[in-house]
């Protein structure tokens, strides 16, 4: 009996001790017994602890019925203090000293449960545990202040006004906004949908590169004077490029395609007075946005009018430009020299677009000049100091420089290469530059005669090399020190830019746009332009974007800077798209591919010729207007009737021609009944093939025999005109 207590008591459910032999479980035992190699030894003092931790009635009723109960869930034996010590003789001694003092825990075993005890019982500690993980749930929704940036996309408001993506798509679509979750929201339509939802919208506003970088950019130094930035602007061929040669003793115009000037040159030239930079921009009607840039960066305007051809439409758009920059011009009529010369009328022209000369009693001064002989160009120059004297332009010549591109291009050799005018400060050699969404460190700097310089100040134009890419001309320059800062900067540029660029490419979809479509598509162009310089490539997209007309458009592929490689092939033949190189050429292997492909390549040196080649493209495409002409009108005299042709109209010719094989038109008290064309026209019983005015014919109509006494048969022509855009 021994032998069997001591089993079971080293059951799973027991917290006595376990034996070697003991790998059964109790018979109606539920737990599972291990096999564990030590033995577990119990003292009498663990013995007395574990009893000790019983329920009172447990305790009472083991005092009353001292032999052991045995039910499914529980074994509750006692060991006698003999049955240890036979337990600690077959153990030895090395491992007693081992074993001693485990505890149930240590052996992975389970706290034994008695039957008396309620299941649904807890312990006071336990009851506190639970107590604290009770959740409670909300009385009145939660109210959030919700920052808003100037862009944001479906699935980042969704996230931060805590709500599935689909349930925020559900409320704008309810509010009339149709938008994925990938889509940018603008803050007004994101400040709606967040008050929608119940909560607080705050704009936040974030701080421009500028204002980051605006601490190490302030200059401490004492201003001086820097040079007079001077542009000068006008219509085309009125002599702006050859004024600039006679004053810097070159021949400029005799360089540029067509004689015209097609990007902006920057000059500095020594006079008596003082160092003026001269700044050229394009007069034609494309280049725009140019002359507005010109205005913008200048101290003087210099406004270009010939004598002989007064105020053009170029002329008028140089004067809105400088008016609204609020920068004072000087008027210089040019080819005084020539005989059919009038200055006069030209500045009285001038006066009707508020530009008043001093003679008048205004304050524009205005100088009669010849740029071919040079005559007044001397009082011209004082003009400009005199004026520049009057501004007082001052800045610092040390500490960072900030500038702006005037014109930007790729070059083979050195790669981006971007001309700039210093504005403020010192831009030197290994300087970290910002430009725009491009940074770089500079690499080398170049004057206009492209002379290596290693430093330049305000009012100085160079050209500067180590740029990551091609900078868009009027972007603003800025040097400093912090290379990480430069680079984090420029990134998000150019993840804002790529962010506004897919957000004007997206569609807007709506109910109203279904079924609104007409059946007839428009035709579209597609074109890859690559040009010499950023400026003309800008250029040539703005006037290209211009051309609108309902049944035919052009998309711009791609515009970029440089000469045309593979890629822009490649692109061309993926796209069906027209390449189009101003000023560039393809390289060998771009070349080969368009021959293989039998692409369509070409070539323009002046922009107006470009423009004009588009559109006689765009032309072909539309259908042709078709155009009714009335040849003829005969009147029916009487009506014959034959077996073989029906009913023959016996006519006379009132107007025109009557031609047998031109539609014709039958009229009734001048409404037109019918429709069709002539089946026989014959005189004297011959067939011909027309009838003059003034001639009787018999008259056969092609499937209508209705024919009266009366009528009038209307003989017409159509003819095809050719549309333009």
């Amino acid at each position: 009996m021994k032998d069997n207590d001591q089993k079971k008591s080293l059951s799973l459910k027991n917290t006595s001790s376990v034996s070697k032999k003991s790998t059964k479980p109790v018979s109606g035992s539920p737990g599972i017994t291990i096999q564990v190699k030590r033995k577990k030894i119990i003292n009498a003092e663990s013995l007395s602890d574990n009893k000790a931790t019983k329920n009172h009635s447990i305790n009472t009723q083991s005092k009353q019925n001292p032999k052991p109960i045995q039910k499914p869930a529980i074994t509750t034996n006692t060991i006698k203090p003999n049955d240890l010590q036979n337990t600690k003789k077959k153990s030895k001694r090395d491992k007693d000293s081992i074993a001693d003092g485990y505890e149930n825990k240590e052996l992975h075993l389970k706290n034994p449960k008695y039957a008396r005890e309620s299941k649904s019982s807890f312990s006071d500690n336990e009851t506190d545990l639970m107590m604290q993980h009770q959740f409670e749930k909300p009385t009145e929704p939660v109210k959030r202040t919700i920052e808003i940036s100037e862009n944001i996309t479906v699935g980042d408001l969704a996230q931060k006004i805590s709500v599935k993506s689909s349930d925020l798509i559900k409320v704008m679509m309810n509010m009339g906004v149709m938008a994925t979750i990938n889509q940018s929201l603008d803050q007004d339509t994101a400040v709606l949908i967040i008050e929608e939802f119940g909560h607080d919208a705050v704009i936040k506003e974030a701080k421009s590169d500028e204002e980051i970088l605006t601490p190490k950019i302030k200059n401490t130094e004492d201003l001086k004077t820097r040079p007079a930035v001077v542009t000068i602007m006008g219509h085309v061929d009125h002599g702006k490029t050859s004024l600039l040669d006679y004053i810097r003793k070159t021949k400029v115009a005799s360089s540029e395609a067509g004689g015209i000037t097609q990007h902006i040159g920057a000059y500095t030239v020594q006079t008596k007075k003082g160092d003026i930079t001269f700044l050229d921009t394009p007069g034609h009607a494309a280049f725009s946005a140019m002359r507005a840039r010109g205005a913008q960066i200048t101290d003087i305007v210099v406004l270009i009018i010939s004598a002989d051809d007064s105020v053009m439409p170029q002329t008028k758009e140089a004067i809105e430009h400088a008016q609204s920059a609020k920068v004072p011009i000087i008027v210089a009529v040019n080819k005084i020299d020539k005989e059919n010369a009038d200055p006069d009328k030209v500045i009285g022209d001038l006066s009707q677009h508020n530009i008043v000369p001093e003679e008048w009693g205004g304050d524009t001064i205005c100088v009669k000049i010849s740029a071919h002989t040079g005559q007044g160009v001397d009082d011209l120059l004082e003009a400009i100091s005199l004026q520049a004297e009057i501004l007082e332009l001052k800045a610092s010549s040390a500490g960072p420089a900030m500038g702006t591109v005037i014109e930007s291009s790729l070059d083979k050799g050195r790669g981006p290469v971007a001309t700039v005018l210093i504005q403020n400060g010192k831009l030197s050699k290994k300087d970290y530059i910002l430009v725009g969404k491009e940074f770089g460190r500079v690499r080398a700097m170049y004057d206009e005669d492209n002379k290596e310089i290693a430093s330049a100040g305000p009012g100085i134009p160079v050209v500067i090399t180590g740029l990551s890419g091609t900078p868009n001309v009027a972007d603003n320059l800025i040097s400093t020190n912090d290379e990480k800062k430069v680079k984090e900067v420029a990134s998000a540029r150019e993840s804002k830019l790529k962010e506004i660029e897919m957000q004007s490419k997206q569609k807007t979809f709506s109910i109203e746009n279904f079924g609104s479509g007409s059946d007839k598509k428009k035709e579209i162009v597609n074109l890859i332009i690559k040009s010499d310089v950023q400026g003309s490539s800008e250029a040539i997209s703005s006037s290209l974007e211009s051309i609108k007309n309902d049944e035919v458009g052009l998309e711009i592929i791609y515009s970029g800077v440089g000469a045309i490689n593979e890629s822009d092939v490649n692109l061309a033949a993926s796209s069906a798209s027209t390449l189009i190189g101003f000023n560039v050429r393809a390289d060998s292997k771009a070349k080969k591919i368009i021959e293989r492909n039998n692409q369509e390549l070409f070539y323009f040196s002046v922009i107006y010729e470009l423009i004009d080649h588009v559109k006689n493209q765009l032309s072909g495409l539309l259908e042709p207007d078709i155009k009714e002409e009335i040849i003829g009108i005969a009147e029916v005299k009487d009506v014959f009737r034959s077996s073989k042709l029906g009913a023959i109209a016996g006519s006379i010719v009132s107007e025109g021609v009557i031609q047998k094989d031109q539609p014709i038109r039958v009229l009734r008290d001048n409404v037109v009944i019918y429709e069709g064309e002539l089946e026989s026209l014959r005189r004297f019983k011959e067939d011909v093939r027309e009838v003059k005015s003034g001639t009787e014919c018999g008259i056969g109509v092609k499937d209508y025999n209705d024919i009266k006494t009366g009528d009038q048969i209307e003989v017409y022509k159509r003819t095809e005109v050719s549309r333009t855009v």
